[in-house]
């Protein structure tokens, strides 16, 4: 950017001279009044000229008044002559001075040298900026392997100076770090007494404890250079890049004498080596070593102290969302959840899932060993992308995957499957595919695909893909319907955009929007309301997705001669949903159009199959459905779109290329081994006399005899299934994103056309031991959230500069947010600015502060989730019953707040305040907080005798918490034995992996002890309820009244039913909210 404004600053500059130059050539003076001789004689007659002034054929006249003008005489006679002859009086003429000057003065000379010499000087300073700019840019091109590390303090930005003042709380790290500020400020007595100064120090703490910032302050309270940079920074594609950017970096700070180097992050490089995530020898590992290199290099007189895989984008994954599966290419996939050009940043995905693997469990599995079972759908913690310079194409009968060199995938090796570098396969390697097949060579032969649910059962609406589309329609009538009497008519037509007639139809029920009203469409009587998921609706979606297309209708196309086909939609179409066909067209030679005219099924087969013959696709649910549904579905299609010869070799081809790839996939998924072609049709060809076609692509789906999934009998054992060996392999220049899943269950997933093992980035947060040995990182200092005074002081720094109203209690403030960070501290303050400005106070108030922090620990309000009276007051009821639980319990901490406002994912939540912030916490605890979890449930059965879905994630941590209880923390039956390995380094505070270390039957046993654990809370959450329930209706009344109830207003509601205390033998785990 500085470049661009210093370029284009030459530019203009060079405009204006240009333009000035031109300007003076073509316009030198001020323009005169231009006169005749005769003019001029009758002038002179007059007395009016004071003089003249002649320069060759051009005459200059002043006038007596001061004005000047010009004229002009023939060159070859004078000026006295000719105004004699136009009548000039003489003794007129005599009075006038009459002056010659040379022709044209300076301009003779300066005009041609400026014409010509001019756009020489331009040319030649425009040569000169190019050759300085492709200078520059030649010396840029060999400074990306500099240290981009910012420099502050000394030379760097002294006004950003920051000292331990600005940093609150973090008492114990900068007592720690206040030893190396002494260190550097007086070296001589450290060095007298033979210490010598810590070479690094490894600040460990969660986000947002204020780890960079405590770095900066020892940097400033030392008054040395303080060199920042971030360890992503040292990642390179290029081979040599990051160990070259480490040794400028440690150059850099020698020259700058006593110094701090800061790298953000280092876990981005300083990962155990030989982890076996994106091979051996990688980049990474070589600037890993040259850090290591330069801490020991250094000599005694030097200070300087350290602080502290991917596929593209059209590979395609088989996904699962929102209880829906799609084939996507993984681009689709992971692009949603970034913003444009963000890359580099892991992103949480709780609700994704993807195809990957089951481990084998048998005799020959071990640790050491990992054997393939079968497909599974798995969760994926996070997903990834970032950009790469070049890749690896993988070709292997199937299809070709792309992948960066330090991508894992998995290959079959003699002890069973193992991860390998891309950038170390090599041809010969097999991959691992399905169908997964094994023991060819005996005569235990056996196929191992995916294991579908057998119990699969499923109901279609018949109507919702109609009325999808019109939601906001829908939401408009349930609000108008939902504010009877509470609203007026004439303010809701105004809210909602409607006239106020047409809402007071609505509330009177005269009746209902059209668009939402069955009414409107024809066969609304006959249409069934849902329909099961059958294999005869799969053959019917088969023969749509082949032969079928829906606009407003629904119209099957068959020959004339597959009568038994025609039949059987007919037959179908008449059982799954009572209808007659509409027409019966013969139009096409050969061919007869089998027509429904019913807009509903049209947008019914439209929404799960898709409309138009290049956006057919399966419907999502078949990749979950066994079988018998494939089969169906599969028969039906291939009766259209199929051939089979006499063989029982097939090939099914479409325009669909999503629709080839989900039934390739399909194949594989169900053990039946398939091929993919394409090929291109020519132009101008034509179908049964009609126009002439374009030229377009299509693909085949093949399959062999022993391969076909409509025989009677399975033959795919019999047949010859081929490994997937790799056929070649090269790298490739790239540009774009690359793509990643990150902590997917066993560290796998599937992608490719023909669908190949992949392994997943898992990215461990694990430093290697050597940085952390004597002499590199010698201190780890440890930062833990800031305890209630330390917020309070955290409070005071952030509201510096920010007017606070008199009622600000910052010391309250501190009280409400136990267990939260610094940053997490300042967006408080942050957020109540914000809110007070779009108030338009002029002052904070204790009211924002308080609404903030219920913004950050929960989220937003979301006043677009309205409840209906009956789910407000099942809300009421459930949040209730989690704080008279929790009051009931001496165990518990005080209640702060209840209430049914919806924020962030909750639909109501209970705050509790704890009276002294606990590190340690007992049996009794864990249970009375178990017991407050399941209060909502039970006061849901208690008041409702029926339980709702807004107790799963109150159930869903209750069992988490219980089975801490007897896996971890050994408060169980089964005694004080841990169950589980954990793989973790403790200062990190990240946890890596979990192996089971126990048997069937004591998982079983654990099994036992959560539920007994689960069920006593169960049982003592119903019997406070069920003794207390008319405090409990009290309690839900008030929150369907006010939505809201402060802590005053609840302590006087208990006071009244005088809920007593009750003890119990009891997870307590930092959970200051109940949703």
């Amino acid at each position: 950017m500085k470049f661009l404004i210093k370029n284009f600053v030459y530019v203009l500059i060079i405009f204006l001279i240009i333009s000035g130059v031109f300007a003076l050539l073509f316009n030198p003076f001020e323009e005169k009044t231009e006169i005749s001789l005769s003019k001029l004689v009758e002038e002179i007659n007059q007395e009016k000229i004071e003089n003249i002034t002649i320069a060759g054929s051009e005459i200059s006249i002043l006038f007596r008044d001061g004005t000047e003008a010009e004229s002009r005489k023939e060159s070859e006679s004078s000026l006295t002559e000719s105004l004699i002859t136009l009548g000039v009086d003489l003794e007129k003429l005599k009075a006038i001075e009459i002056k010659a000057e040379l022709e044209g003065g300076v301009w003779i000379w300066l005009t041609p040298v400026l014409m010509f010499g001019l756009p020489v000087l331009i040319f030649v300073f425009f040569f000169f900026m190019i050759f300085r700019q492709a200078k520059a840019g030649a010396g840029q091109a060999f400074s990306f392997t500099k240290t981009k590390a910012r420099l502050f303090g000394a030379e760097g930005h002294p006004k950003e100076k920051i000292s331990f003042k600005d940093v609150a709380g973090l008492k114990e790290a900068k007592e720690e770090l206040e030893e190396i500020v002494d260190f550097l400020k007086n070296p001589k007595k450290y060095l007298k007494m033979g210490a010598r100064i810590p070479r690094g120090v490894l600040l460990v703490g969660p986000a947002g404890c204020g780890k960079t910032l405590l770095a900066r302050a020892t940097a400033g309270e030392s008054s040395v250079p303080f060199f920042s940079v971030s360890g992503s920074e040292f990642v390179e594609m290029f081979v040599g890049v990051g160990s070259s950017r480490v040794r400028d970096l440690f150059s850099t700070a020698k020259k700058a004498g006593t110094s701090i180097i800061f790298i953000d992050e280092l876990d981005a490089i300083g990962r155990h080596r030989g982890a076996g995530i994106g091979g051996g020898h990688d980049e990474r590992e070589q600037t890993l070593n040259q850090i290591l290199v330069e801490m020991d290099g250094f000599e005694r007189n030097t200070s300087v102290i350290v602080i502290a895989a991917s596929v593209t984008g059209d590979t395609p994954v088989l996904i699962k969302k929102d209880k829906e599966c799609k084939l996507l290419p993984i681009s689709e996939v992971i692009d949603s959840y970034y913003q444009k050009r963000e890359e580099g940043v892991e992103k949480i995905s709780p609700d994704l899932k993807v195809l990957g693997f089951e481990k084998k469990i048998g005799k020959r599995s071990s640790e050491d060993n990992l054997y393939f079972s079968n497909s599974a759908f798995k969760k994926v913690r996070s997903v990834f992308r970032h950009k790469v310079n070049e890749i690896y194409e993988i070709e292997y009968p199937g299809g070709k995957v792309k992948a960066t060199g330090n991508h894992s995938v998995f290959v079959r090796t003699a002890k069973g499957l193992e991860t390998k570098a891309v950038s170390e396969l090599r041809p010969g390697d097999i991959l691992v595919n399905l169908p997964y097949k094994v023991n060819r060579t005996t005569n235990k032969k056996e196929i191992r695909a995916h294991k579908f649910n057998a119990e699969f059962n499923l109901e279609l609406s018949v109507w919702q893909p109609l009325f999808e589309k019109f939601e906001a329609l829908d939401f408009a009538y349930q609000y108008a319907l939902a504010h009877t009497g509470e609203i007026s008519q004439t303010q809701l037509g105004k809210m909602l955009g409607f006239s106020q007639r047409t809402i007071g139809k609505w509330q009177q029920k005269i009746c209902d929007p059209r668009f939402l009203s069955r009414n409107y469409y024809q066969h609304q009587d006959i249409l069934p309301e849902n329909i099961k998921v059958t294999p005869d609706l799969m053959r019917l979606f088969g023969y749509y997705v082949a032969e079928g297309y829906a606009r407003k209708e629904v119209d099957f196309c068959f020959n004339r001669n597959e009568k038994e086909k025609i039949e059987d939609v007919k037959n179908l179409m008449k059982k799954i949903f009572n209808l007659e066909p509409s027409r019966i067209r013969f139009i096409t030679p050969g061919a007869v159009n089998i027509i429904y005219y019913c807009k509903p099924l049209a947008n019914f087969f439209g929404y799960y199959c898709g409309k138009g013959a290049k956006n057919k696709h399966i419907p999502y649910f078949l990749f979950e459905a066994p079988f018998k549904y494939f089969k169906e579905f599969f028969k039906g299609h291939c009766g259209g779109d199929g051939y089979i010869d006499k063989k029982g070799r097939g090939e099914i081809t479409s325009v669909s290329k999503r629709l080839i790839l989900e039934l390739n996939w399909l194949f594989r998924m169900h053990g039946f081994k398939s091929y993919i072609r394409s090929f291109r049709t020519k132009e101008g060809r034509r179908i049964h006399n009609g126009k002439p076609l374009k030229e377009s692509t299509a693909w085949r789906l093949g399959f062999g005899r022993t391969q076909n999934p409509l025989t009677s009998e399975d033959s795919r054992i019999s047949g010859s299934v081929y490994r997937t060996i790799i056929k070649k392999i090269k790298k490739i220049p790239y540009k774009g994103y690359v793509y990643d899943f990150c902590g997917c269950d066993n560290e796998a997933f599937f992608g490719g056309e023909s669908p190949i093992l992949l392994h997943n980035t898992n990215r461990p947060d694990i430093l290697d031991p050597a940085l952390l040995r004597p002499g590199r990182f010698d201190r780890k200092v440890v930062l833990d959230m800031p305890d209630i005074n330390g917020r309070e002081d955290v409070l005071k720094i952030h509201c510096k500069r920010k007017p606070l109203a008199s009622d600000v209690s910052l010391r309250e403030i501190a009280e409400r947010t136990p267990g939260f960070s610094g940053a997490d501290i300042a967006n408080i303050v942050n957020e109540a600015a914000i809110l007070a400005a779009k108030r338009n106070k002029t002052q904070i108030y204790q009211q924002e502060l308080l609404e903030s922090i219920e913004k950050v620990l929960l989220g937003p309000e979301r006043k677009s989730h309205i409840l209906s009276v009956k789910e407000k007051e099942i809300a009421a009821f459930h949040e209730a019953g989690h704080a008279l639980v929790s009051t009931s319990l001496s165990e518990n901490e005080p209640i702060r707040k209840i209430s049914i406002i919806a924020r962030g994912m909750a639909a109501g939540y209970t705050l509790k305040m704890p009276i002294e912030e606990r590190r340690i916490n007992t049996k009794r605890e864990f249970l009375a907080e178990m017991a407050t979890l399941l209060g909502g449930y039970c006061a849901e059965r208690l008041k409702f005798k029926e339980i709702t879905t807004g107790a799963s994630n109150d159930l869903k941590r209750a069992s988490a918490l219980a089975r801490k209880l007897v896996k971890e923390y050994g408060m169980s039956a089964l005694g004080p034995i841990s169950f589980g390995e954990k793989e973790e380094l403790v200062f990190l505070g990240r946890e890596i992996s979990e192996q089971r270390n126990y048997s069937e039957k004591i998982a079983f046993k654990i099994d036992k002890e959560v539920e007994k654990f689960v069920k006593a809370a169960e049982k003592e959450a119903l019997k406070i309820l069920s003794k207390k329930k008319v405090l409990l209706e009290k309690i839900a009344q008030a929150l369907i009244t006010k939505e809201t109830i402060e802590r005053e207003e609840f302590e006087r509601l208990i006071e009244t039913g005088k809920a007593n205390k009750t003890k119990l033998p009891c997870l307590k785990i930092k959970m200051k909210e109940v949703r």
